[in-house]
C-alpha cells in the first residue's frame, strides 16, 4: 500500500514536472516563431516599399498566432500525447545536457 502510494506521488510531481516541460516547450516555438518573424522583417526592410512591408509583417504576425494556435489546439485535442512529448524532449535535453 505504502508502494503505491509512493509511486502515486512520484507520478503525480512527474506530471507536474511534464506540465512544465510542455509549457516550456511552447514557450520556446513562440519564441522561435517571433526570432523568425524578426529576421524576416530585416531581410526584406531594404527590399519593399512601407506598403508591401506593412502587409508581410501583418501576415507574418497572422502565421504566428496561427502556429500558436495550432500547437495550443493539439495540446488541447491529446494532451497525453503533448506530455509524452515534452517528456521525451526533455529526457533528450537532459540526456544532451550531461554529456
Amino acid at each position: 500500500m505504502a508502494t503505491q502510494e509512493i509511486n502515486l506521488e512520484s507520478l503525480k510531481k512527474d506530471i507536474d514536472s511534464l506540465k512544465a516541460d510542455l509549457k516550456d516547450v511552447v514557450k520556446s516555438i513562440k519564441d522561435a516563431g517571433v526570432q523568425r518573424a524578426e529576421s524576416a522583417k530585416d531581410k526584406i526592410l531594404d527590399q519593399l516599399n512601407s506598403d508591401e512591408i506593412k502587409k508581410y509583417i501583418d501576415d507574418l504576425r497572422l502565421k504566428g498566432k496561427d502556429g500558436i494556435e495550432n500547437v495550443n489546439d493539439a495540446i488541447k485535442q491529446d494532451p497525453i500525447k503533448s506530455i509524452a512529448i515534452a517528456a521525451g524532449v526533455g529526457f533528450l535535453a537532459a540526456w544532451l545536457l550531461k554529456k
